[in-house]
Formats: C-alpha cells, sequence, structure tokens
C-alpha cells in the first residue's frame, strides 16, 4: 500500500500496543500494521493493555476508547502516570468536546476515526514514528556531542560554533515571513525566502534584506577564498551594509548615494589582494522597476511571461583601488519571482559532470517557490562543495479559481468543525494528492488553534507552558470560552499559477496581535504539547507569513495543475 510505505523503516526498531476489545477490529488491525513494527503486541480491553505497558513498556499505543473493565482514557492515564511522553493514538468512532479536551490534555499524539481504514490509520502511524524518529536522532546526536566533549579539538570547534552564531547574528531581513507590495505594474503580494547553506563554520556567503519607507534594500556577497579570511570579510560586508542602512532607514533611500557611501566604506576594510565579489539591489516601492549595482557576481535572474531574463553585473570585484561604480535600472513588468545567488549554486557540479548553470535556468522557471527551485538542485547535486546563498523574491498570488470564507466562534469545537469542513472541500481538487492535502490541513489547524489560544483568549505562550505544567490547560480553555465574543477568519483560496495550483490559507483573530521573537521560528521538542504549532507550520507549508499587527497567519502551498474537480479550469 503506498501508504504503508510512507512509514518510516525506524518502525522496524520499535513495539506498539494496540488495545482493541472488539476481536475482529483487532485483527483487522494486526494485519494492517503487520511487518510495520519489530513486535505487536495485543490486548482486548485497557486493563490487560495496562498490565501489557507495565511488563513491555512498548514505544508506542494504539487504543480504542469504549471497552470493558478500563476504557482507552483511563487507560491511557495511567500510562502517563507511567511514562508522560509516549505518543498514544485514539481509535475512536466517536469524539464529543468532554472527551475531546480530555484526550488533549492527556496528549494524545493522533486521532483516527472508526472504522480504521488503512490509509488513515498508516498515515497516523507514519506521522507519530516521524516524531519519535526524530526524537531519536536528537537525543543521539546530543549524546554523540557530549562524548566529543571529551576531547581537545571540541573546545576549538565550540569556538568555532560561537563564531558562526556570531556571524548569523549580523544577517538582518525585515521581511522574514512578512509579505510586501511587489514591484511589478500590477504590483501584488510577494514574499522574500532565504536559503543560506554554508559548506562549512567559516563561512564566505552573507546577505542581508532591509525594509525603506520607499522600497526594500538587498545585499548579497561572496567573498573570495574560503577559511577564517573570508568569514571576516563576509561579517565586515553584512555588518558595514546594515549600519549604513540603518543611518537611512528613517527617511526615503537614495541608491546612487546608497552606493557610493558603502562602497567607500567597504574599501577601506579590504586588504590590497583582495576582492569582494557582491550586488546591491534596490526595489522602489510602487515602480516597476529594479535598481542594480553588481560587482563580479552571477546575473540575477528575472522570470517573467515563461522566459528568464539575465541581469548583468555592470563592475568588476570590489577592490580598494577602483572608486568607480556603474548602477543600472530594469524594468520588471510583468516580473513573477528575482533571484540572486552566489556562485555556490550556478558552479555546484551536477551528478553527471555538468555545472549546476546550465540547469539553473530551466528549474528557476518551473519552480513556484523556494522549496521546488531547491529540490531541483538537490536531486542535480546533492551536496554542493561551496557555500550556497538563495535570495528569492516572488508573487505568491494568482489567478482566482475558488474562494471560500468561514467565521468561527472562538470555541474549540468549533475549530475543529471549521478545520474538517475546509478538509472536506480540498478533497474536491483533483491534482492535490491525500499526503499534501492533510499536510496542509494539519498546519492550518495548527494556525487556527494559535489563533484561537493567543488571539481570541490572549493566553501568552508563558502562560500555556505554566498551565500544561499543572495539567488544567484545556479546563482554562473552557472556563474562558463563554466571556470571549472575538471570531476567526478564515479565508481559504485556490489559484492558478504559473501552470500550478496555489493553495493559500489566512487565518486571521480579532485579538491584540504580537511581534513573534526569533526562539518561535527555532527547533524545540518535537513530542512536547507546546511549541509543536510553528514547526509543523514551517515543515508542511511551501511558505507562511504574518501581517504587520500579528494577528493573520497565511499559509501557501504549491501543487500540480490540472482540472479541480469542482470544476475550476485552468485560467493561465
Amino acid at each position: 500500500m503506498a501508504a504503508l510505505e510512507g512509514i518510516s523503516p525506524f518502525a522496524r526498531e520499535l513495539s506498539a500496543l494496540c488495545v482493541e476489545d472488539d476481536a475482529v477490529s483487532r485483527r483487522a488491525m494486526a494485519a494492517q500494521l503487520k511487518g510495520v513494527f519489530k513486535e505487536l503486541i495485543l490486548a482486548p480491553d485497557g486493563r490487560e493493555g495496562l498490565a501489557a505497558f507495565r511488563d513491555r513498556r512498548p514505544q508506542l499505543v494504539l487504543t480504542d476508547n469504549r471497552m470493558p473493565f478500563m476504557s482507552g482514557i483511563e487507560m491511557t492515564a495511567a500510562i502517563r502516570r507511567i511514562d508522560p511522553r509516549v505518543p498514544v493514538i485514539f481509535i475512536t468512532s466517536a469524539m464529543d468536546t468532554a472527551l475531546l479536551v480530555e484526550a488533549l490534555s492527556l496528549g494524545i499524539a493522533a486521532f483516527v476515526p472508526k472504522p480504521a481504514g488503512p490509509d488513515n490509520l498508516h498515515r497516523a502511524v507514519a506521522t507519530v514514528v516521524a516524531m519519535l524518529e526524530n526524537d531519536h536522532l536528537q537525543h543521539k546526536t546530543l549524546e554523540q556531542e557530549l562524548t566529543l566533549l571529551q576531547f581537545r579539538d571540541k573546545y576549538h570547534e565550540y569556538q568555532q560554533g560561537l563564531a558562526f552564531r556570531k556571524e548569523l547574528s549580523l544577517f538582518e531581513n525585515d521581511f522574514r515571513h512578512r509579505s510586501f507590495q511587489g514591484p511589478a505594474a500590477r504590483r501584488g503580494e510577494w514574499i522574500a525566502q532565504v536559503e543560506y547553506q554554508p559548506h562549512d563554520v567559516m563561512c564566505g556567503d552573507s546577505y542581508s534584506l532591509r525594509r525603506f519607507e520607499n522600497g526594500l534594500l538587498v545585499l548579497i556577497a561572496d567573498a573570495m577564498g574560503k577559511g577564517l579570511a573570508a568569514s571576516l570579510t563576509s561579517s565586515i560586508s553584512a555588518h558595514a551594509f546594515n549600519n549604513s542602512a540603518d543611518l537611512c532607514v528613517r527617511g526615503p533611500l537614495r541608491f546612487q548615494d546608497f552606493v557610493q557611501q558603502y562602497t567607500d566604506l567597504m574599501r577601506k576594510r579590504l586588504l590590497e589582494d583582495e576582492v569582494l565579489p557582491m550586488t546591491l539591489a534596490w526595489l522602489p516601492t510602487g515602480s516597476a522597476t529594479l535598481y542594480t549595482a553588481g560587482f563580479g557576481m552571477p546575473p540575477l535572474l528575472v522570470s517573467a511571461g515563461g522566459k528568464v531574463r539575465k541581469l548583468r553585473c555592470e563592475n568588476p570585484p570590489l577592490s580598494q583601488y577602483d572608486g568607480s561604480f556603474r548602477t543600472t535600472i530594469h524594468e520588471l513588468g510583468g516580473a513573477r519571482s528575482i533571484l540572486l545567488y552566489t556562485d555556490g549554486l550556478n558552479e555546484a557540479v551536477t551528478a553527471d559532470g555538468s555545472l549546476y548553470r546550465d540547469h539553473l535556468d530551466p528549474d528557476f522557471l518551473a519552480s513556484a517557490g523556494l522549496g521546488q527551485l531547491l529540490g531541483a538542485f538537490r536531486a542535480r547535486v546533492g551536496a554542493p562543495g561551496d557555500d550556497v546563498t538563495l535570495l528569492l523574491l516572488s508573487r505568491v498570488d494568482g489567478i482566482p479559481l475558488r474562494h471560500e470564507t468561514l467565521m468561527v466562534e472562538s470555541r474549540l469545537e468549533a475549530v475543529e468543525q471549521a478545520c474538517q469542513t475546509l478538509e472536506h472541500r480540498l478533497e474536491g481538487l483533483a491534482t492535490l494528492e491525500s499526503g499534501p492535502r492533510g499536510e496542509f490541513i494539519m498546519a492550518l489547524r495548527e494556525a487556527a488553534l494559535n489563533a484561537y489560544e493567543h488571539g481570541s483568549l490572549e493566553i501568552s505562550s508563558a502562560r500555556k507552558h505554566d498551565l500544561l505544567e499543572e495539567g488544567t490547560y484545556y479546563q482554562h480553555l473552557l472556563e474562558l470560552e463563554p466571556s470571549v465574543t472575538r471570531r476567526i477568519r478564515i479565508d481559504l483560496s485556490v489559484q492558478a499559477f504559473a501552470g500550478q495550483r496555489l493553495l493559500k490559507a489566512a487565518v486571521t483573530d480579532e485579538g491584540p496581535g504580537f511581534h513573534p521573537p526569533g526562539y518561535l521560528f527555532q527547533g524545540t521538542d518535537s513530542m512536547l504539547l507546546s511549541g509543536r504549532g510553528l514547526q509543523m507550520v514551517r515543515k508542511y507549508t511551501d511558505a507562511f507569513y504574518l501581517n504587520e499587527k500579528g494577528n493573520a497567519i497565511t499559509l501557501i502551498r504549491f501543487y500540480p495543475g490540472g482540472s479541480d474537480a469542482f470544476g475550476a479550469n485552468e485560467l493561465e
């Protein structure tokens, strides 16, 4: 089965406990899970299931709820006193609000409706096994790192890691998870996506994206050479750029003056035999033009009208000797995306021995977002031999095919019902496969729950953590709900986009909004009840972005085009 193929081989290192009182259902699940786990333990009711858990200590539990002697909820509560982290998959035919709240408070990892068909069962098992595998790898990595600390070289590596973190802190992106009005004549909504792949700790690439009242300013640099010298030059270039930008950010920017100021500053920092390839780009607000000052860098690529335009550099690499430079104004009417990148991309060697520059144009043209372009690059190259940095500015609105809006009351049950309704709607998209569809709904559900918890009910992350520690979080939600009149708006749209489909969901709450701190986008323990939402949004979407107020999040997912089941035809 296709779903069975989606379960990681790591499952064969695990033992699982399946608790089901109906003998026919128990045999059916045993057949569906045959060969998946190292050991599958069967129990006919909650009491025997708890005894089996105490004796055998499986790594995963699947259980029905309504059973003689001890229900699935009661058994799970008893298991939590033994092992608070073991994932439990709940298989039930009935789920009312009280049961849902109690199950969530016990940290149920996944729900499977009865009858438990193989696809739903395998999908839930695959998700939980992936979480366990991720935790296993994290713990294994931690153990290896602790062992390495015993060696003298670890101190040197630690210092290099600190230096790399410091280098990263010098890069700024004012458009991280934010959208902006694009440069094309029809403008539209755009996002900036960044991929930064250092080959080792001492990286020669740098970048920054800065917002001004009259436009967007971009730097991408690729210091010559490798090691500490290249890394220092790269860091200096980003630091000087951001300092110069900070001096101008309060007023309108004049690109020619900024380039002069920045290049004068950098020439003072370069050694006699050193050069710095870099590109500065300026996108004025409300204009269909792009200003560039390129210094020995690969050409910028612009996708427009089904073709790729190359905007070549105007100047040799920056050095301390030549103070002159030229800038160019490019017309961007009809542009769909703009790509800036370092030599590590186009000079990477592919599996057939050619350079990736021979494939870059068609891959860029065929890609609807950064994820697709990186997928094409990795399929051809594998592991590149140099630092690779990409900055992709791309449009994220297409030709509308279908739009639906739901206004949801701030009630846990209403949020879940809305997500189920939208999941049913997406089943009509013929070319959106069940796996990506389920992933998108999972991300949408997390976004809606965040809007409910943090927006409508205004529960802070710190407060949520404390309540979860106390075991009273979901009880607290239900106590707050009756006094809350705020609603959550969910806009779901399907758009035709460059021969593909663009699935977009915007979740807006009526709360005060917030500015997300950086830690919300860092990895956390995937098995904890708190902190998983944005991890899942990031993992299961091609992009997401917040509005300025911080009370709306938009999720983006691309999928193959075609005639959808609900009758939408290709309009491009």
